[in-house]
């Protein structure tokens, strides 16, 4: 009897453990060793980021803005990257590298900014961002690549692209060899009503094409934005298949090399994909177009909290970049 006691006691006890683990997050390993997955979904992976980045304001020097950029350098350490402090003076970039195997010395990169502006949550800005290089960095390291991809936690976007500025200037200097750099600059954002998406002053003339399908499809805001310099355009063949196979709507603008230093672009410069475009390499920003649909943008008329975006969308749009990161790597 009491063997039989023991045995139904122990029965119970791994059966309370197995609920706990199956309730829990795990982390797997890729055929390189390296932590990558974990047992949440993408949409809960990116929610649960998103969540925690933007519970509070994240000005630089508060104690939030710290706890993020502490999480940008341990994400990034447990994923398998070599991490960088990135000290410049008046903030801190978190730089992640994952070396080439091939071409080491030819890089990928992926970044966001991770402060807001004062008195503001910033889910959508920029959270939805820094939650999607932390996925698009956990897709991207499950295997080997001959380019070397980098990672990047951008400080001071708010203060005019600081942190990304020092960077780039340094990189320069040392001629390193970028040969694409990736923006996610508010990611999370859509809007399936009619007249919910606005267009920059200009547009009409510049983008003649995109502004007519933003009208034919009654001014919805339900696309991703891709704004890249004509130095990039080589490096993008297949992002409009890898959207089709997403279910995602994008809009590609293209920006000359004299027309993405000019006054009437300014629309198009506003994230740290600008820092590159000023040093002549090539950038892209990936956005859902900020305050042009997102009424939450930096607070001003409704609160910029997770619960107004749409992951799935969020989801689709991390997707498309990281396969098109992907062939980037791999050329």
């Amino acid at each position: 009897m009491n063997a039989y006691r023991y045995l139904n006691k122990l029965i119970v006890i791994l059966g309370l453990m197995t609920l706990n683990l199956s309730a829990c997050s795990y982390i797997e390993l890729s055929d390189n060793g390296v932590k990558i997955s974990s047992k949440l979904t993408q949409v809960e992976r990116f929610l649960d980021d998103v969540q925690f980045i933007s519970k509070m304001p994240r000005t630089p020097e508060t104690t939030h803005h710290k706890n993020v950029q502490k999480m940008c350098a341990d994400r990034f350490r447990q994923l398998g990257f070599q991490v960088e402090y990135h000290h410049y003076g008046t903030g801190t970039n978190i730089i992640g590298i994952y070396p080439g195997k091939q071409k080491p010395a030819e890089q990928i990169m992926i970044s966001a900014h991770y402060d807001t502006v004062p008195n503001c949550n910033g889910a959508d800005d920029n959270a939805s961002g820094v939650a999607g290089v932390f996925e698009t960095a956990r897709l991207l390291v499950s295997k080997e690549h001959k380019r070397t991809l980098l990672v990047a936690c951008w400080d001071e976007e708010e203060r005019k692209v600081l942190g990304s500025k020092a960077y780039v200037r340094r990189e320069k200097n040392k001629a390193t060899n970028i040969k694409m750099s990736y923006v996610y600059e508010m990611i999370g954002y859509k809007e399936n009503h009619k007249n919910s998406q606005q267009i920059p002053i200009g547009f009409e003339r510049l983008y003649p094409q995109q502004v007519k399908q933003i009208s034919d499809n009654k001014n919805r805001g339900d696309f991703i934005a891709l704004i890249y310099d004509d130095l990039a355009s080589s490096l993008l063949p297949m992002i409009s298949l890898h959207a089709e196979k997403q279910g995602l709507p994008i809009l590609q603008f293209k920006v000359g090399s004299q027309l993405k230093r000019l006054p009437v672009a300014a629309d198009l410069r506003r994230s740290d994909h600008s820092a590159f475009w000023d040093e002549d390499y090539p950038a892209m920003m990936i956005t859902d177009t900020a305050n042009f649909r997102n009424q939450h943008y930096h607070c001003i008329n409704a609160e910029d909290n997770v619960q107004s975006l749409d992951a799935t969308f969020a989801i689709k749009t991390i997707n498309t970049i990281s396969k098109t990161i992907e062939d980037n790597l791999n050329r």
